[in-house]
């Protein structure tokens, strides 16, 4: 059965990959993964799709896309886009909502999670910089982002491993002065 599909949200993306991406929460050490129904709700696949979904297709989706946030550089990451959506078989359309016109793609179910994502990173990869997904460089994380900051210099997740990380630093270097 195919589907209509939507781009998923990129923080709904984020949210997902480092709930249930086996790094992230290894790096955190976070054993548990969050409910389901918390962010499958808001990935743009159809409620059919999502109620079926299970922890295992959850953890195995976030490795997936863990991948295209590790890749090296903008070449790896286009390729390993490119790569997942040529799997997954995603058909563009068109449709009128509410008398505009509107992009909109098909696929078959069991992809649809998958594809709702690449659909986003292809949006991010093409019409933003693609150097804007990361890795937190805090050695005690493993989190995914993707940078919104208008300088676009993001290192960090979140202001809490960017806090880590300096006093950290400030402590190493307080113990070399002393």
């Amino acid at each position: 059965m195919r589907v209509q599909v939507e781009p998923m949200p990129l923080g709904t993306l984020v949210e997902l990959v480092n709930g249930w991406g086996v790094e992230p929460r290894r790096a955190g050490a976070r054993s548990e993964v969050p409910p389901l129904g918390d962010h499958v709700g808001r990935a743009g696949v159809p409620a059919a799709v999502g109620d079926v979904l299970t922890d295992a297709d959850l953890v195995g989706f976030a490795e997936t896309i863990f991948e295209v946030f590790a890749a090296a550089g903008t070449t790896a990451r286009v390729a390993a886009v490119s790569g997942l959506l040529a799997r997954v078989d995603v058909r563009p359309d068109l449709a009128v909502a509410d008398g505009e016109i509107k992009p909109t793609w098909w696929v078959d179910a069991d992809d649809a999670l998958l594809a709702t994502a690449l659909l986003a990173l292809r949006a991010q990869l093409c019409d933003e910089d693609p150097d804007r997904l990361g890795i937190c460089v805090d050695g005690g994380c493993a989190d995914v982002y993707i940078d919104s900051s208008p300088a676009g210099r993001r290192r960090f997740c979140s202001v809490t491993c960017q806090n880590r990380a300096r006093a950290a630093k400030y402590r190493r270097t307080r113990r070399s002065a002393s």
